[in-house]
């Protein structure tokens, strides 16, 4: 929750950068989470079976993830939350395919703090596979693809409105 104490969220919702979604209970903040416009880069055409040779994609970036620990299951929650709010408010009116976040890498600490794995165990995969570790920077690129869960959500409202 450093960010929030430090105004660093306030300075760039200000700055029209990103939008700030805060979860409290009581009169606590128990988490937030801020989206941002981005693009995802990599090296090889991820959509080259769909006839899509690009190698840069729109996407939607989780810039700050933040849960109190005293929150079970709070950051899993707003994930999920944003996932199913960039496929239902954002995909319908711009193209965006996936969704990035800068998963954490810190080697100061021990052991070293790496939270791809938080990441990777809701489907997002490494934009570069092979980045070494430690990393160069203090995070590692990663994506979630938002095909499959936007084609089961418009599945799922045509068999409801059926």
């Amino acid at each position: 929750m450093t960010y929030w104490k430090q105004g660093r969220i306030h300075r760039e919702i200000d700055a029209s950068l990103c939008q700030c979604w805060i979860v409290r209970v009581e009169d606590t903040l128990a988490g937030y989470i801020t989206l941002l416009a981005d693009k995802l880069q990599v090296e090889d055409p991820l959509l080259a079976k769909e006839g899509v040779k690009y190698r840069t994609f729109p996407a939607v970036k989780i810039g700050l993830l933040a849960v109190d620990r005293r929150t079970k299951g709070l950051g899993i929650r707003l994930m999920d939350w944003a996932i199913d709010y960039v496929i239902t408010e954002v995909t319908p009116i711009i193209g965006v395919r996936f969704i990035t976040v800068d998963a954490l890498y810190d080697a100061d600490v021990e052991p070293a703090y790496d939270a791809s794995g938080f990441y990777a165990k809701l489907g997002f995969e490494f934009a570069i596979p092979t980045d070494p570790l430690p990393p160069v920077n203090p995070y590692r690129t990663m994506y979630f693809d938002l095909k499959q869960l936007s084609e089961a959500l418009v599945t799922e409202d045509m068999t409801e409105d059926s």
